[in-house]
């Protein structure tokens, strides 16, 4: 959930403590003037002394929170005050929609008072259905008017406890109406709580009990004709009930009468109340095609999947699990019908999938293909439509490809992050988040970091808010900060901010030719955090597994010492350039093979030439090779080095490979545009 912008909660906060919070002399700072690219940027060295004032910084209050949210976060199970009362606390943390779903979880295990739970749902609405008939009790126990609305709402919502069903039910059901017997009934099916739904169908007297007794038969795995329910005619079109029919199709092996029902049924006649369950039932059926090459199946099924939204439903604004599932079902389904050769089709499957999607990486991927895909099917003004919508990023792998699909230099966006005013800046410190951050920033703790600094771009929504985390990256000298809250900079196309998402560090000595790559890897594998270490123990600001490091120190006559991994950013680089220089080698100056092989080992990267063909002969387009390879992880990661090496060249070309105006087929070692 995209909670309130950075500036507007931290107005709030302090409207509701009455009080104005004292900023750090250092986050009073440098912010006096708008702030330009030329203006903001920092040496290296200014990053440093930051970063040490903070670690000499005494701990502050908000030490016992963080540790707390921690704990919160790990443990199995506690009360629901253990998690209400710290989302009160401290609100805006990281994962606090995680938190809550524990807290409403808790409730079904302990008695709650109702004042309390009243207390609390004013504040934070009830994430479950659950949870809100148990609002709506709670409110009639305490005597609140609005308890008939909440149940009223939670009756229409779907599953609730048994309990609370018939309580509801006794207490507010002669005001419930046959359509809201029927939208229950309809919630209900979807969500699979076939207890409730069979005693919910004997609320339901009116036209809809037909569709929704087929329904209920086909949930529980039967075929309505063949216990004698009569189907209403029209009933294909109804969402419900595609869904329900075509599923209970599919997992009783009848997959081909279940592909074909939704390939030829009529437009539907409705939304479907539960779209992320229908998308998913699409994407399992297209799968289904996919793996017996019907792709013409496949792409009919992906049109049906569109059906299931109106003009104005934005995907990528809703849940990341209705956004995974559009990236499962549109990317294969536009990928088959591409290599088939059906160009539109393709077209079509690419753009819905990049439409979907609210990530920078993701967007500029769906355009981009969809763009390659309308420029084979001879549909200009498509893909010139899609190369733009991809453009608009160009700090992005897909991005940059699009600019020169579309025969331009890559330039770096200018802009001006605002100079916030000292009663902003007093808001946005009054911010627990924020204060955290701080805290976390002093602290070390990199992988509990990631989640503050991650949430910090998430709820910013404006460009003086970013201009604030500007501010905070530079007090406390984290540079991974600017670099994590700085990929939601780059989804929100704030690019005033680039020179913290994209921050220099002082290289070693004779290393100069490897400065463009020394940065993009940094930024990738730990965000500039010279404290980061992996689950998997790899360390530093390159991330230098220890045995990879230790080898690497003897083929360079160092010496080798697993603390300095983390102590010596200067000898981190050392020994990471000089690796990154060994994979050039081995790989004959390519640099996308040599960051492959810098992730995944050198073996798998011969494994992958050897199965999908050498892109240095020509053999293969290196676009397509990177899109084979089989690690997810990997496959990322060049996309995203790569990326990050043509923009560091373009941002600082004083320092930078003079790689010209299309810097990413100069590290790609092809033609621009093609």
């Amino acid at each position: 959930m995209r909670r309130t912008g950075l500036l507007k909660a931290g107005l709030a906060t302090t409207a509701a403590l009455g009080c104005v919070f004292a900023l750090p002399a250092a986050a009073q700072e440098g912010d006096a003037q708008a702030q330009t690219f030329g203006q903001i940027e920092w040496n290296p060295s200014d990053w440093d002394k930051a970063r040490m004032r903070s670690l000499a910084a005494r701990p502050g209050p908000m030490t016992y929170a963080v540790t707390r949210w921690n704990q919160l976060i790990e443990q199995r199970s506690g009360s629901f005050e253990e998690y209400a009362g710290f989302i009160s606390q401290y609100p805006g943390f990281p994962r606090q929609d995680y938190l809550q779903g524990k807290a409403e979880a808790a409730m079904a295990d302990t008695y709650v008072d109702p004042a309390r739970m009243v207390a609390f749902f004013d504040k934070y609405p009830p994430i479950s259905n659950t949870a809100r008939a148990q609002y709506a009790l709670a409110l009639r126990a305490v005597g609140r008017p609005e308890a008939a609305t909440v149940a009223h709402e939670a009756w229409r919502g779907g599953t609730m406890s048994p309990t609370a069903e018939a309580t509801i039910l006794s207490m507010f059901g002669n005001r419930f109406t046959e359509a809201d017997h029927v939208a229950r009934m309809d919630e209900l099916l979807w969500q699979a709580d076939l207890a409730a739904a069979q005693r919910q169908i004997s609320q339901v007297r009116g036209s809809s009990r037909a569709l929704l007794m087929a329904r209920l038969s086909a949930a529980q795995g039967q075929d309505p004709a063949t216990i004698g329910l009569t189907v209403p005619a029209n009933a294909n079109s109804d969402p419900g009930y595609l869904y329900n029919r075509a599923r209970q199709l599919r997992t009783s092996g009848q997959n081909m009468a279940a592909r074909g029902l939704i390939a030829n049924a009529p437009a539907l006649s409705s939304l479907p109340s539960d779209q992320r369950a229908f998308v998913t039932e699409m994407r399992m059926q297209a799968s289904d095609a996919l793996a017996i090459g019907d792709v013409g199946t496949a792409v009919r099924i992906g049109k049906r999947a569109l059906q299931a939204f109106g003009p104005k439903d934005d995907v990528s604004q809703m849940s990341s699990g209705i956004r995974d599932e559009f990236e499962k079902l549109f990317y294969p389904v536009g990928e088959a019908a591409l290599k088939r050769g059906d160009a539109a089709s393709a077209a079509a499957m690419f753009e819905a999938y990049g439409a979907s999607q609210r990530t920078a990486p993701a967007r500029t991927k769906g355009f981009y293909f969809a763009g390659l895909a309308a420029d084979k099917a001879n549909l200009q003004s498509v893909a010139k439509r899609n190369y733009e919508a991809a453009a608009a990023y160009p700090d992005q792998f897909y991005g940059q490809l699009a600019h020169e699909k579309l025969g331009r230099a890559l330039e770096v966006p200018t802009g001006v992050l605002p100079a916030p005013s000292m009663a902003a800046r007093q808001a946005f410190n009054a911010q627990p988040l924020v204060q955290a951050a701080r805290e976390v920033g002093r602290m070390g703790d990199w992988r509990t970091a990631v989640y503050f600094f991650r949430e910090l771009g998430q709820q910013a929504d404006s460009p003086e808010d970013w201009a604030l985390i500007a501010g905070l990256a530079r007090e406390t000298g984290r540079r991974d900060l600017g670099v994590i809250a700085g990929r939601e900079a780059s989804t929100a196309q704030i690019y005033a901010f680039a020179p913290y998402a994209f921050p220099r560090i002082d290289v070693p000595t004779g290393t100069d030719r490897n400065w463009s790559m020394i940065h993009a890897i940094s930024r990738q594998e730990s965000q500039f955090a010279t404290d980061a270490v992996s689950h998997a123990g790899a360390r530093g600001l390159m991330q230098l597994m220890p045995g990879t490091a230790q080898e690497q120190a003897g083929k360079m006559y160092m010496s080798y010492s697993r603390d300095s991994l983390i102590g010596d950013p200067q000898y981190n680089m050392r020994l990471g350039s000089g690796y990154f220089a060994r994979m050039m080698d081995v790989f004959g100056g390519s640099y996308p093979l040599a960051v492959a092989a810098y992730n995944a080992g050198p073996g798998n990267v011969g494994k992958w030439l050897r199965a999908n063909g050498d892109p240095r002969t020509g053999a293969v387009d290196w676009v397509d090779w990177i899109e084979a390879i089989p690690f997810t992880e990997t496959r990322r990661y060049v996309a995203r080095v790569l990326e990050n090496a043509a923009y560091y060249d373009a941002l600082y070309p004083d320092a930078g490979n003079k790689s010209g105006d299309y810097p990413l087929s100069y590290y790609l070692g092809k033609r621009p545009g093609q």
